[in-house]
């Protein structure tokens, strides 16, 4: 790692994290690949070391690196080539937690925050309606307010551990429009239930669920933040998710650009090693520039979002549409390269296309990145008056 943005504190948690995933991840890969889960052992595990708290505050028991460690965190993930165990992680980690962190009150992070942390206890986020994707306006899931706690009725869908969650950061119709509300919700609670969702193309270890409320009782005390501000703190707290799958683009493709240069060394075809073939030197080089220009615009997006929070929404946005598009052609190419070894499942090729094949689905399709794009490259929108024109 000799970028100039890692520290020699980055380099240390790089070597402990390589060490981890090569001893206690590595060899399962296959077993959990096939069993469709990643037990929860591997989170207790990887809590107990530090590691899923690398980027929060020492006050929450979070280790107060920077964020800068969580692209550290998920470079290392993300080498073990099993996407789906790096999606549970990042989707335990990066999506309900910040949200807590930052809008949570001090019981709410200490009874959910903390013990997630340590993994205590796993966490969710659930946004997805079988009728809204994309659309978060669109939610239909129904919390009544009910005097001393809300009364939640309706479903989600495709929820990243939906079924291993102890608690779920669950985004719920208090109002009209965009009146949303973000309640933590435990699943023990009576009227809560899922279902795995295992026929997926890709993440086979990831746990996918259905979710179920049927008036499930949520107290008071657990709301984050306002009532009816739920829109605008998803619309914040997503560009960090969506700046951490960049991240996870970006280091896919240099895993399997990697892969490709060590194989085309030592496959022979015509009497020599296919690495002296003009053509195959030549998309070597395709691959490389395409992994510096995602690796490029994803550290730029890292950079801003450091120094400007959630207003970095159009580099990251950026970056998360580009590189969700070319981490897969990169992989397509070194794929290609191995020939029919690619195509079985021995180099773990196969498992990572269709593994990132989600990158341009997940926290918010490719299209919608261009659209919030097209707003303020062409209507010079800013990221205060795109959230403002969508509560309308």
């Amino acid at each position: 790692m000799s970028q100039k943005q890692f520290t020699e504190e980055h380099n240390l948690l790089a070597q402990s994290l390589r060490a981890f995933v090569q001893k206690e991840i590595v060899p399962n890969v296959e077993k959990w690949e096939k069993a469709n889960h990643c037990p929860p052992e591997i989170f207790k595990m990887m809590g107990e070391q530090g590691f899923l708290g690398v980027s929060f505050p020492e006050s929450v028991g979070g280790s107060g690196m920077d964020m800068w460690a969580s692209v550290v965190l998920m470079r290392e993930l993300t080498y073990a080539n099993i996407g789906g165990l790096a999606m549970s992680l990042y989707a335990h980690t990066f999506l309900p937690l910040p949200l807590i962190n930052s809008l949570g009150t001090e019981y709410q992070k200490q009874n959910y925050l903390a013990p997630a942390l340590r993994a205590d206890k796993i966490a969710a986020l659930a946004i997805t309606e079988p009728g809204a994707g994309s659309d978060v306006g669109g939610v239909t899931t129904k919390a009544e307010d009910m005097g001393d706690h809300y009364l939640v009725n309706g479903a989600k869908t495709f929820i990243t551990n939906g079924t291993l969650a102890d608690f779920v950061v669950t985004v719920c119709r208090t109002g009209e429009g965009h009146n949303l509300s973000l309640l933590i919700i435990d699943t023990a609670s009576e009227g809560f239930h899922a279902e795995v969702l295992h026929d997926k193309l890709g993440m086979h270890s990831s746990d996918t669920a259905a979710l179920f409320f049927e008036n499930v009782k949520v107290p008071k005390e657990n709301l984050i933040g306002k009532a009816n501000m739920g829109f605008y703190y998803l619309m914040n707290n997503i560009q960090e998710e969506r700046l951490i799958a960049a991240v996870m683009g970006t280091y896919a493709a240099e895993w399997a650009l990697e892969k490709a240069k060590g194989y085309i060394q030592e496959r022979e075809a015509f009497g020599r090693a296919i690495g002296k073939f003009q053509v195959v030197r030549h998309k070597i080089a395709r691959m490389a520039i395409n992994l510096e220009a995602m690796r490029s615009i994803t550290f730029r997006a890292v950079s801003e979002f450091i120094e400007t929070g959630p207003k970095a929404v159009a580099i990251i946005s950026m970056a998360k549409a580009y590189v969700s598009e070319e981490c897969l052609k990169v992989i397509n190419e070194a794929l290609q390269l191995h020939g029919g070894w690619g195509f079985m499942e021995e180099y773990g090729l196969a498992r990572a296309y269709r593994d990132l094949r989600l990158m341009s689905i997940g926290a918010g399709t490719t299209e919608v990145m261009l659209e919030i794009l097209s707003k303020m490259v062409i209507d010079d929108k800013q990221h205060e008056r795109i959230l403002m024109d969508a509560r309308k």
